[in-house]
């Protein structure tokens, strides 16, 4: 490690103000610790005209998180300073996590030599990458950031920036940004407080993958129900795509057998409305039968974040990953993508990701719009899920119950299942996501009414618990 990187972080002044418009910009992620050779970089990028975002000023107030998500959804480039600090840091690797779940270009600099962890090696490695100490590391940068701010039509800057240190006001700099931030949130507050009721509306049939979204106005009725409930599914659409016709079991190197789920749509009331919607999954997809296993989850991504509550014999290798945050969910799917492209069996025009919460119910339900898949006596449950009545409070192996029509094991119970968009995103044809995001299928700890086809909960996307894991799909490129 450098002297430099040994001074104190609060010693370090903001090197510049950190750029508020409309335009685009670079993101740049960095540890604290790292701040006065990151920042030295960074004044060398914002010289030749590059707009640079960093959280250099951000008021630690409720809305912290949304304002970097913001930031890095409506970057052209996320550029990250490599380091072992850097490595450490869960505000670091969370703010990776969630440039990756963006799909977003990213632009590594290595601050030093730094041994990455296996996952996060994968991730990285299909992104240039570039080092401090080399000749010409600021050029190369430069080229990086211009390029993708003409992709995004943003004209190339020309010239340097007017400045001269004596005229940097570090305090003003300062709180510019603090109250930049804090009106920021009070619109975002007075926005939500504007958002007029949902509105009831008629069930009405539609071809398009989702219905839009009814008018707004009147009053929620008071015994709509508080989460969606499918009224109907139905598999396989009348005229299927060529692509769609049914497919055998594909079985991946790492996670084993996945199950082929056609192509259907499922029915679906609106949460806090009276309103129905028919959502059409309109492509078939693969999913795992199984959810992903602590074994697995360290193979590729080089660590293992579980629970171990020290009941087992410790030697059972198939016990599901847990403790794992979303991000660390997607970032495994993004790892396994490449893995699986390295390999050469990754189907052409196929990703493994999360699936949304459209899928993942209706996979679980498998063509039923009963409480479970099997019915609606939660007697049965014991021969299809670890969960309170018969887990002796601890995980299982994956895998010891029946399976669902599809094939699919431990829909219920064990472990809940991190999902990607939600049900609101898929019904309001919506992309746009706050921090939090749903989990599926209850857990080994919960009763019997919340392990059904339609239990759900909600985290933010950094927490991490011990009844927390996921299982992937294996679907078609879309964007």
């Amino acid at each position: 490690m450098s002297t430099a990187i040994k001074h104190s972080a609060s010693d370090v002044p903001a090197p510049f103000e950190a750029y508020s418009g409309e335009g685009p910009h670079v993101f740049v992620s960095y540890a604290h610790a790292d701040k006065l050779v990151v920042f030295d970089a960074m004044r060398q990028l914002y010289d030749k005209g590059a707009n640079i975002w960093y959280d250099e000023g951000i008021q630690p107030a409720g809305e912290w998180v949304e304002e970097i998500a913001s930031a890095i959804k409506n970057s052209v480039l996320f550029l990250v300073f490599i380091s072992p600090r850097s490595v450490d840091s869960r505000y670091v690797r969370s703010e990776v996590g969630f440039a990756l779940s963006e799909n977003k270009e990213i632009l590594t600099v290595l601050v030093e030599e730094t041994e990455l962890p296996a996952g996060l090696a994968l991730c990285l490695q299909q992104y240039q990458s570039i080092s401090l100490n080399e000749d010409g590391w600021k050029d190369k940068a430069l080229k990086a950031v211009f390029q993708r701010m003409e992709e995004s039509g943003a004209e190339k800057p020309t010239g340097q920036r007017d400045r001269g240190e004596d005229e940097v006001d570090h305090g003003e700099i300062l709180w510019r940004a603090w109250d930049n931030a804090r009106t920021q949130q009070i619109k975002r507050l007075n926005a939500r407080l504007d958002e007029p009721l949902p509105v009831p509306a008629k069930v009405v049939e539609t071809s398009e993958e989702v219905l839009e979204p009814s008018p707004s106005g009147i009053p929620i009725p008071e015994d709509a129900p508080r989460h969606p409930v499918a009224v109907k599914v139905e598999v396989a659409p009348a005229v299927p795509e060529p692509e769609e016709e049914v497919r055998e079991e594909h079985t991946d190197n790492n996670l084993g057998r996945m199950s082929w789920i056609p192509s259907g749509e499922i029915t679906i009331k609106v949460p806090y409305s009276d309103e129905i919607k028919v959502v059409l999954v309109k492509h078939g997809y693969w999913m795992s039968q199984l959810l992903v296993t602590q074994e697995v989850y360290e193979s590729i991504m080089g660590n293992n974040p579980s629970f171990f509550d020290g009941m087992g014999s410790g030697h059972e290798l198939n016990l599901p990953v847990n403790n794992i945050t979303w991000l660390e969910a997607v970032s495994f799917c993004k790892a396994l993508t490449i893995l699986a492209q390295q390999h050469g069996s990754l189907p052409e025009k196929y990703e493994f990701r999360l699936p949304t919460e459209v899928e993942w119910e209706y996979a679980c339900r498998a063509g039923t719009t009963t409480d479970y898949y099997f019915g609606d006596d939660p007697h049965e449950l014991q021969e299809h899920a670890w969960y309170r009545g018969n887990s002796t409070k601890r995980i299982h192996p994956v895998g010891g119950k029946m399976p669902n029509p599809w094939g699919l094991l431990d829909m219920y119970g064990n472990v809940r299942e991190w999902v990607g968009n939600s049900f609101v995103n898929t019904l309001l044809n919506d992309s746009e996501q706050d921090e939090f995001r749903i989990s599926r299928g209850g857990a080994y700890m919960k009763p019997a009414v919340e392990c059904r086809s339609a239990s759900r909960s909600t985290n933010s996307l950094n927490h991490r618990f011990r009844n927390l894991g996921f299982r992937p799909v294996l679907a078609r490129v879309l964007r």
